[in-house]
């Protein structure tokens, strides 16, 4: 492995699965592929925004075991189509900005072809600091500027979030940087939702389940039909056009301190279920979009809160700000009702007789995409165990327990190995499921 790699993994550098299968010659692998990635491509590889996945694809099947034949096939495949970081004309040379600068990093900011500027910034910020002081400053110090950072770590379908959960996660400062970076250069429009739930929060109470905010949301007609089928970013209308019943449920999920680590697992719970339950009866499984983002993402909320140099109440707020952008997730779809006993009583494609975890993982590593449905099978994994002390806790919305973790990942792979679009696009609306077929039996 080349010294100058800025990305550099070891063989003991495991990820939140901690799984057998790292090998020296994987981790050589990622590193090469992702300081080769990190080098030479843009955050985004079109001009609509649409993300750059290769270090969400490549640490997730290294984490689920991936050799390195996988890990180089699944780099060369996706990088095909992305661009060059170079060939994307950022405002003005790095050289001649100064992003501490207040005026300067304003002027900037939001803007997807600064990202190169931003990157440069990030990665000596963290050269000088640490990755630990640059995050607390950047995120979480409570300015005007941390704030709207931390919103716009939310912004891309919560992609910024994720991208800095995998540096905090495998302890990449350059992966750190680029996430920082792609936060600085997406929209924050998420902006007036997240700090109005928060205020009104403080007067609220929080006297609810997840589960039964989600039951009221479902239950709200003009919050539900709030966006229409033809629109594209049916989120951010759903705000537009419902942001006060959108906020009189969101800023009831509060976080007592001393209830973190439960509230942490109730929202990754929570958020399966919407992910998983959301199906029509007479259609076959199908996973939505947008739904699975917000499922995938909530994998690094242990991550986060496990950072000891982040302190307890920058944790709650993170997970309050987590959760209600979930919870926006849901009623933007139409709030679909949710069908929990399609996971129960959910019939897999195929029916190992060993571990059914490892057939999964054997069958996600060989799903030739940008990496959604490995870290959607990684995602059910941490849920599980995180999970897992409060299986008995059906009553403060743990829905989702014992074999469900497992049924929601076959639902999953079985969807996806299926032909056709492998997430479906909206599954509240009836126009979603038209192109589907009849329920599978196998």
């Amino acid at each position: 492995m080349s010294n100058d790699n800025p990305i550099r993994l070891t063989a003991a550098t495991t990820g939140i699965c901690n799984l057998p299968g790292i090998t020296p010659a994987s981790a050589n692998a990622v590193s090469e592929r992702l300081s080769e990635n990190h080098r030479t491509h843009h955050i985004f590889f079109d001009q609509r925004g649409r993300h750059n996945h290769l270090v969400h694809n490549l640490l997730a099947i290294y984490d689920l075991g991936a050799p390195a034949s996988v890990i180089n096939d699944s780099y060369r495949r996706e990088s095909s189509y992305q661009r060059d970081l170079s060939a994307v004309a950022p405002p003005s040379s790095p050289s001649k900005v100064d992003l501490s600068d207040p005026a300067q990093w304003k002027e900037y900011l939001g803007n997807p072809a600064a990202y190169g500027i931003f990157l440069e910034y990030f990665t000596k910020e963290i050269e000088k600091y640490g990755y630990e002081t640059v995050v607390n400053k950047t995120l979480f110090d409570r300015s005007e500027k941390a704030d709207d950072m931390l919103v716009r770590l939310f912004s891309g379908l919560t992609h910024p979030f994720i991208h800095v959960g995998y540096g905090l996660e495998f302890r990449q400062p350059a992966i750190v940087a680029e996430g920082l970076s792609m936060a600085a250069a997406q929209e924050a429009w998420f902006r007036e939702f997240l700090i109005s739930a928060e205020k009104k929060s403080q007067a609220d109470q929080g006297d609810t389940t997840l589960v039964g905010l989600i039951n009221e949301i479902q239950g709200n007609e003009k919050l539900r039909l709030a966006a229409q089928w033809e629109e594209g970013n049916k989120i951010k209308k759903m705000l537009q056009r419902a942001l006060e019943e959108m906020l009189s449920y969101a800023s009831r999920y509060k976080v007592p301190a001393e209830e973190l680590q439960e509230k942490m697992a109730e929202s990754i719970n929570a958020v399966a279920l919407f992910t998983a339950a959301a199906q029509r009866e007479d259609k076959e499984i199908k996973i939505d979009f947008f739904y699975m983002h917000s499922h995938n993402s909530s994998l690094f909320l242990p991550v986060y809160l496990k950072q000891d140099w982040i302190s307890e109440a920058n944790k709650v707020r993170l997970l309050e700000w987590k959760t209600r952008i979930n919870l926006a997730f849901y009623a933007s779809q139409r709030a679909p009702e949710l069908r929990i006993d399609e996971i129960r009583n959910y019939v897999p494609k195929e029916k190992p007789e060993t571990n059914p975890w490892l057939n999964i993982i054997d069958r996600a590593l060989k799903v030739k995409d940008d990496g959604h449905t490995a870290k959607f099978v990684r995602a059910c994994i941490v849920g599980e165990k995180t999970c897992a002390p409060y299986q008995e806790h059906e009553d403060k919305g743990f829905v989702v327990r014992d074999d469900m973790w497992i049924k929601i990942a076959q639902m999953c792979i079985d969807s996806v190995e299926a032909e056709g679009e492998h997430w479906a696009m909206g599954v509240g609306f009836d126009e979603a499921w038209e192109k589907y077929g009849p329920k599978e039996q196998y």
